[in-house]
């Protein structure tokens, strides 16, 4: 039997978190996040009362921003990918409908209307709920993400004016994308989760790196060439960006 999380109950709220303890940390580290809930990171010498009791004095500033990445996502986080909830592609929210099969499944994520309806295979459904839908939607978003950002890649790099070496699409925890010295460049496949014109803006500021690996008024003149309303993308990847994942 998995042991139950340890609780934070404010008033009519209960919210579960996970605790890690570290031998270099000072002090309680929280960390509120919309895949992964409320995480702690404790000093070893702090005792589960110690811990219980900084939780409840931050009780207000965790539910303020639980609620505030639940407004973004337009639905409840940590999400358990059950009927109801929502994810973003291309920008736009779609309610998830899950379904179990015991054929063999060809397209497992389907969009209609405003439903994204999954369709997962019935034994891993029955052995792990969560983990198996959410499997289903990676492959589904992954593949989604290959096709778009790589067409997206040639419509700006001729512009630009460089060659393209290696594109990686892959999951990238703290980048929507990178490039290295040798020009190789990766993206993050939760892009997709972001309207087309966001996409573009990550994809300019990766190709703009192949001529200035920096982030000096240079790199933003190359970027702002190209893209001239670039700060009012950025600034919505940064506000939507914690609420594009699951």
């Amino acid at each position: 039997m998995v042991p139950a999380l340890p609780q934070l109950v404010f008033y009519d709220r209960v919210i579960e978190y996970t605790i890690k303890y570290s031998n270099l940390a000072s002090s309680l580290k929280i960390i509120v996040d919309a895949k992964d809930g409320v995480q702690v990171t404790a000093p070893l010498q702090y005792n589960d009362l110690t811990i219980s009791s900084i939780m409840q004095d931050k009780s207000i500033w965790i539910l303020e921003k639980l609620d505030y990445l639940s407004v973004l996502a337009g639905c409840s986080v940590p999400r358990m990918l059950v009927d109801g909830e929502q994810l973003f592609f291309l920008g736009k929210r779609f309610t998830i409908k899950v379904n179990t099969s015991d054929k063999a499944i060809d397209n497992a994520v389907i969009i209609n209307g405003q439903q994204m309806l999954i369709e997962v295979p019935r034994a891993a459904y029955q052995d792990g709920r969560t983990a198996a839908v959410r499997n289903t939607l990676v492959k589904w978003y992954k593949k989604q993400a290959s096709f778009i950002i790589n067409n997206r890649i040639y419509l700006y790099a001729d512009n630009i004016g460089v060659e393209l070496a290696k594109i990686r699409i892959k999951e990238q925890k703290h980048r929507w994308g990178s490039c290295s010295g040798k020009g190789n460049l990766n993206f993050n496949w939760h892009l997709v989760m972001a309207p087309l014109n966001i996409i573009d803006y990550v994809i300019v500021h990766e190709l703009c790196h192949l001529k200035r690996l920096d982030h000096s008024p240079v790199f933003w003149s190359l970027v702002k060439a190209v893209l001239p309303d670039y700060q009012i993308r950025r600034q919505w990847l940064k506000q939507y960006g914690p609420v594009l994942t699951f």
